[in-house]
């Protein structure tokens, strides 16, 4: 830092440990000087672009702070709502709430299903303040109606948008470094660790979601039909393609024949294969 002539703020400066709770309990060091007189301490929760961190990567802070900027922001919107429409609270809430819930919610996967809840609650009350809902109205068949995905696939949905980005040259080299795929049509993503406790970690999530995909989708190419056919696959649709006829147990057949660009159909059936 000397040699470019920087030197670090105490009163900015921030040291963090990770690691288990156990193996933290043990640290010593509580602080390092870095002149004879300034002392940096450590601290138990540090924020980095915005997203706090804390030592066990437990992300609890990090949720807890969002839940009350989120309730706040809410509050302020819900008195609004007698001077604004559907569509305009609409935008207002995914704005300024969908935006918050959205940001960096990759780091959220594997988290606690109790921190996911707490997510779930502040998009459902985000859901009640547009469609102007009671507490206790359910507000699942409104999240499909605004084509709000919930809490836990908006998180397996940046994480596969990511894979995506890093197959198709599109990330930057310190994500795609951390994927590797067979050189094979479908483009699989295997696993290259040796790291036992890591199902957390991007190497390990993001070949175990995209493998789970429907090879149709894992061979699109362009990054709209991705994210378009993927969010129809979290929302339940079935997915037809064009020009593809499907003979199910040699009775009948279903045919789709140029339906146009970007065309689904989405229908029930109950069938007995033999």
């Amino acid at each position: 830092m000397a040699s470019h002539f920087l030197q670090l703020n105490p009163g900015k400066t921030e040291i963090i440990v990770f690691g288990p709770k156990s193996v933290l309990s043990e640290l010593e060091i509580k602080g390092v000087f870095i002149k004879p007189s300034v002392c940096i301490r450590l601290v138990d929760s540090a924020k980095n672009l915005g997203f706090n961190l804390d030592s066990a990567l437990t992300l609890d802070p990090q949720i807890t702070k969002l839940k009350a900027l989120t309730c706040h922001k809410l509050r302020n919107l819900s008195k609004m709502k007698p001077f604004l429409n559907e569509s305009q609270m609409q935008i207002i809430v995914q704005s300024l709430i969908m935006s918050s819930l959205d940001y960096c919610n990759a780091l959220y996967y594997g988290a606690n299903h109790s921190l996911i809840n707490k997510l779930q609650m502040l998009q459902n009350r985000a859901c009640r303040v547009v469609k102007g809902l009671k507490r206790k109205d359910s507000v699942d068949p409104h999240l499909e109606e605004l084509h709000w995905l919930k809490i836990a696939e908006r998180i397996e949905f940046k994480i596969l948008l990511l894979v995506f980005k890093c197959l198709n040259g599109l990330a930057p080299c310190y994500l795609s470094n951390l994927i590797k795929y067979r050189a094979c049509g479908d483009r699989d993503v295997f696993l290259e660790t040796n790291a036992q406790n890591c199902s957390k970690a991007f190497s390990t999530a993001a070949p175990y979601l995209w493998n789970d995909l429907p090879l149709e989708i894992r061979r699109c190419s362009n990054i709209n039909d991705f994210k378009g056919n993927l969010k129809h696959i979290f929302l339940g649709k079935v997915l037809v393609s064009t020009n593809i006829c499907f003979i199910l147990n040699s009775y009948f057949t279903i045919q789709f024949v140029d339906l146009g660009y970007h065309s689904f159909a989405w229908f029930s059936l109950s069938i007995r294969f033999n």
